[in-house]
Order: C-alpha cells, then structure tokens, then sequence
C-alpha cells in the first residue's frame, strides 16, 4: 500500500469512528417546561395505554413526557403517571390535560399500582415506561410492528441505551437455574448482533403488552415481587408458559434511560424468582450461547448468507427469491446472518432496517465501544464461531468470500446457490451480439471455471430449476449434491377484472440485468412496429427499476411508457390485458413470468422464458420464437381474443404448484437432511 492511500484510508476510517451514529438524549432544564405548553389529547378509545412510573424527579418525568409527545404523534394513546402522592410531580402535573396522576401510598407495592391502572387503562395494549428515560423516534410504532407481523406475540420490549451510547439492555435470556444474561450490555448501540428482531426470555425498562390476554383476563404483574423487573420478567413468562406467546426484542425502537432502575432487583425477589421459574429453565450457559448470546430460541443449523449485493426484494425476482428462502428457514427456527460484498451507502441503507425487521442479523462496519472498527470481513469470520452452514450466491461471491473463510472453517457446510448459470447466460447472449471477441470468449470461460470451481468445493449445490440441475450433473457435478430451490409464487388473492376492462401490455424487469435490456429493445424496435401497423391503439407499460436514462430518452412515449420503479406494480398487473417477455437470452427461471401467472394475467414469452416454468403453449400460456412477426401476431391474436385469453387466465396458476412455498420447504430439508441437520 502506497503511502498517499495508507494516510487516506487513515482519514477515512477517522472519519467513519467521528461520525458514528448517536442517540440523542439531551434533557431539557425546568425553566425549559415554564414556557412548554404540553398539548396531549384525549382519546375515548386509545390504541396504546402508556404507564410511566417510578417519577420522583420531576425534571426526569418532564423530559420523558417531552420526548413521548414529540414521537410517533399518530399512534392514539392515553398517559398514565404513577407518583408518590407527596412529590412535587403531582403540583407541577396535575394541570397538565391529557394525563392521568395516579398516587402511590407508601405502603402500595409498585406492582400493585400498575395493577389498579392497567385495570383503569382503555387501550389495546399496555406500554410500560421507566421514567428515568426518553423514547426516540418510532419508538412505538416499531414495537406495534412486531405484533403486526409476527405470530403468536405475547410483549415487545426495546433497545435501552446509556447516556454514553451505549447498549444497556437488549432484552434478555434465562437459563439454567433462572440465571439470567443480559443481552448487549455495554457494546455499541449499533452492534450487529444486538440489531435485529428477536425472541428474548424478557424485556424491561420499555415495555409493550396486551392488556387482555387470550382467555379475555388482564395481563396483570405479580405482585409478589417488590422490583418490577422480576415482576416484569415473571408476567412474560408466564404469557410464554400459558399462552404460548413469544417476547421479542425489537432494536428499532431504542429508549435512552439515565440511570438503571428499571434493572433494580431485590435479592428476595431474586430467590422467590428462582424457587418458581427453575424447573423451567433447562438450558444450560455453554461456551457456545455465552460468546453469542443465542440460546434455544433458535434451531440449529445457524446460517450464514454471504451475497455479493444487497438483496431488494421489491426490485428483483432474485431478491424475491432470497427473502422467500429466509422466511422458510425463519419459520422453521433457523438463526440468519447475512452480508454482502458490495454496499452502497446511498442505495442499500434502507434495506438494513428491512431486514432487521425480518429477523436477520446484518453484517455491516461499525465502531464498538472501544472505538475501533469492526470490518464487515472480521465479523464474518467471528460468526463461524456460531453458524454451522455457510450458504454463497452467485460466482463471484463464491470466489470473493470462500477465499476470505477458506481455512478457517470448522466443520460448518458450505452451499452454493448458483442462482442461474451465468456462463450459459453468456454463451446464449452471444447470439445477439455482433461480434464476440476474445476478451469475451474467456469471459465466458472465467465464469464457467468460478462457477464449476463452486460447485466442486462445496458440500451442497443449489440450482433454481431442474433444467440448470441436469446441466451442471451432465458437467460432473455429483448429482445427490444438487438440489433445486427454485423462486416461490403465491397466487395473488383478489377479485381480477375481465378481459374488457383491462388494456395495454406490461413488461416488468430490472435493467442491471442485460437479458431485460435485450427484451425492451427487441419489444421497441422490432415487435411493436409490426403491432401497431394493425392496431395503434395498445399501449405498453414498461416497469423496474434502474433503467437506463438514453434509452428512456430514445424510447419513452405515450404508447412505450417507462415508469421505472414502482413501490407497488399490483395496479399493472390488475388493469394490463396481457404480459409479454420477449427474452431472448437468459438462464433459470424468470420471475417477472411467475409474479404475471400469481395475478393470472395472461403471458406471452419465448422458449428461454418459459424455460424451467412448466408451461405448455396455448394451455398456460403463448410460447413463441424468436420471430418478431410471430410474436407480434401473438400479441394481436391474444388481445382481441377473449375465449384464448380467459383459458390462459383460468390455467395461469396451474404451473405455480413447482414453486409454491411447501415444495421449495421440502427441497430445503431435502438438502439439510443430505448434509447431515435434521431428520
């Protein structure tokens, strides 16, 4: 390394530890709230009953109230203060509209007041909140999420953060004789693995719940206990041991707490804790839940998912596909961590979130509390301490990171997806390029030695279609090693329009991808023409992402309408007559065609994309060469002839059985059984 690129790469990693990111838990002096109007509303029937307790200092509650009105104002709620009855909180409050004071006796247990008020509350759910804290943005809404999207939800609970930035809690576990971990104490806020959505044994601190529990009794705290943390961890529990419900950590709803009541335990608490929970708690705290802070919540294998760009699933078939395979290894109990070779901090940040959401540990740099950075490449090789199967995509992340972990692997599996067979891509996409040189031909032949190379090294392959499958066996890979994981199609549940109410074609793709570029030119310059010679009133819409901005200059009109990505293509899909994907090139199965059979709007393609689909031509759909008269007298036939379009319409979800959620469950198990997890 150069001198001049060893002091920039000093600078920018200077950089980076400067500008790492910060909660902000700033409090407001009292002369601050003289000239503060609260203005909480309030609501007849509040979605959310927020119960703050333990506010002796007012200048605390003040704060903790400031920061509750200023974040996630949508969310209906009704605020409850528990205070002692001769504290100077219930002088200052009790003018304030919108809460509601309740008095602490001295001789009520603090878990016998929260009691008496959830009996009062009239929200939904309970949002129990130490007042020694201030919520930040979203705090609220992200908790609600989890129960939104997740099954079976008894309480979610927040990342509670130090004034110093730091981790203080992120939720946590019980193990053998009720001995309890917590979770991310004292590491960085943004440590990966204390940032994504988890079940825990408990939270505390912040904390959300039903108020009414399945059997239609409240969710009340025992009162038995003294500390609320106990109390706390006891009521979950006990959701857990009753009712089956989970408690999970959701790290996007952070809280910065000044001091650590809400951790304050009573060492008779401690033992009647004990005295009950013990016979429950079986887990032993070995090396492996010690390092990591996983435990039985999860399944194994572990996984580690090594990418060469961060998935989209709103943008591509391929990251559709991926998120899928999560979702099914996710319902079956399995731990994820994912990273990516290429990370663009501009395009990519917002799909972190999205994937902490999901339940899915990201691996991205960050500073640790110690201040250094920790790369994304050392936190790979710290998770082979903990994942036993290492699942790679695609040729070149293959390449890139088998040579980052190769030699120090432990007995962990290795898999590769191949995704499609980008060397056949190639060899087809010479077809339709005027000349293929050398620097081309061993392209192709740099792509075809990585992929083999993958195959050969790994104990697992995955092919998406049976056709990829018996071309890579037909090439010397052994076979029982292959497994086809193909994309997962859904048929979509709604009321579709009829064939007159409907108009216009639709061609969805991503345009990083040349095969899609291919398709749009071949639809402008040679089908189309030959369409509109007969009827010029059939408009295309053209949608996906990334499209290249001279050809939207040369191509877009009024009937070739580009309209890039969309958040949601569900109203094309709808209201289009016809598909078309006039692929002239490509490998393993093409999306865009399943998401069109998911909403049963009739396809037109070409071999290579009906290719891996199962489609039989004029049953399911129209199958064409590659002759632009004869697929555009395909579209003409298909538009005006409403007996051939509803029969594709009526069989559209016959080909979606091969790529239904259960059969792509089924090959996954298939193929962890081979390599040795499972059954």
């Amino acid at each position: 390394m150069g001198i001049k690129r060893f002091f920039k790469n000093k600078i920018k990693d200077y950089q980076f530890i400067k500008n790492q990111r910060k909660v902000t838990a700033n409090l407001q002096n009292l002369d601050f709230f003289k000239s503060h109007p609260f203005n909480f509303s309030t609501e007849i029937n509040p979605e959310v009953s927020i119960i703050i307790h333990g506010s002796n200092d007012l200048k605390m509650v003040l704060n903790c109230l400031h920061h509750i009105e200023k974040y996630d104002q949508n969310i209906s709620k009704e605020i409850f203060v528990i205070h002692d009855k001769s504290s100077e909180v219930q002088q200052y409050l009790e003018n304030v509209k919108g809460i509601t004071l309740i008095n602490k006796e001295e001789s009520d247990g603090l878990s016998q007041v929260i009691n008496h008020t959830i009996e009062k509350a009239r929200g939904k759910f309970i949002y129990l909140l130490e007042s020694h804290a201030l919520v930040q943005e979203n705090y609220l809404s992200t908790l609600l999420e989890v129960f939104n999207t997740k099954e079976n939800v008894g309480a979610v609970g927040s990342k509670m953060i130090s004034a110093e930035n730091n981790i203080v809690s992120a939720g946590n576990l019980v193990f053998e004789n009720s001995e309890i971990v917590e979770l991310g104490k004292s590491e960085a806020i943004d440590t990966p693995q204390f940032n994504f959505v988890r079940k825990v044994d408990f939270c505390a601190g912040s904390l959300l719940f039903s108020k009414i529990n399945k059997n239609g009794d409240l969710n009340l705290l025992n009162e038995t206990y003294s500390s609320l943390y106990f109390a706390e961890a006891d009521l979950r529990l006990k959701l857990k041991k009753e009712g089956n419900l989970d408690t999970y950590y959701q790290p996007l709803s952070e809280v910065s707490c000044f001091n650590n009541s809400f951790k304050t335990v009573n060492s008779n608490d401690k033992v009647d804790f004990a005295n009950h929970w013990n016979s429950y708690f079986t887990d032993k705290k070995n090396v492996k839940s010690e390092k990591t802070n996983y435990s039985s919540h999860y399944k194994t294998p572990n996984f580690l998912f090594l990418e060469e760009n961060m998935p989209k699933p709103d943008q591509d078939s391929g990251s559709r596909r991926f998120m899928e395979i999560i979702k099914i290894l996710q319902k079956n109990g399995h731990h994820i961590v994912l990273a990516v070779k290429h990370f663009d901090e501009t395009k990519d940040s917002d799909y972190i979130p999205y994937f902490q959401n999901a339940g899915v540990e990201i691996c991205r740099d960050y500073v640790n509390a110690q201040n250094k950075i920790i790369r994304v490449e050392d936190q790979i090789v710290n998770a082979l301490s903990y994942v036993d199967v290492v699942w790679i995509f695609r040729p070149l992340g293959f390449n890139h990171w088998y040579n980052l972990i190769n030699g120090k692997i432990n007995g962990q599996k290795i898999i590769y997806d191949m995704v499609d067979l980008h060397y056949l891509r190639m060899e087809r996409e010479n077809n339709y390029i005027d000349v293929v040189t050398n620097e081309r031909e061993k392209e192709i032949s740099f792509f075809k030695e990585k992929e083999y190379a993958g195959m050969n090294i790994s104990d697992a392959v995955i092919s998406i279609s049976d056709e990829e499958k018996n071309t890579v066996s037909e090439n010397g890979v052994k076979k029982d090693k292959i497994f086809t994981v193909s994309n997962i199609h859904k048929p979509v549940d709604n009321v579709p329009l009829s064939f007159s109410e409907r108009e216009g074609l639709l061609f969805i793709g991503g345009y990083n991808h040349l095969p899609n570029i291919d398709a749009v030119k071949f639809l402008h310059d040679q089908i189309l023409p030959l369409v509109w010679a007969k009827n010029n009133h059939i408009k295309i819409s053209i949608l996906g992402p990334d499209f290249p901005a001279d050809l939207k200059e040369k191509y877009h009109s009024d009937r070739f309408q580009i309209l890039g990505y969309q958040e949601t293509v569900d109203f094309w899909f709808e209201n289009s007559r016809v598909f078309v994907a006039p692929l002239r090139y490509g490998a393993g199965v093409k999306g865009k065609i399943g998401q069109a059979l998911e909403f049963k709007l009739p396809v037109i393609t070409t071999g290579i994309g009906a290719e891996g689909m199962s489609l039989e031509d004029a049953k399911t759909a129209l199958i064409s060469d590659e002759n632009p008269q004869n697929f555009a007298d395909k579209i003409l036939e298909l538009y005006d002839n409403e007996n051939l379009w509803q029969t594709l319409h009526q069989n559209s979800l016959l080909p979606l059985s091969k790529f239904s959620i259960e059969t792509q469950e089924q090959n996954i198990k298939k193929m962890l059984q081979y390599l040795g997890f499972g059954n």
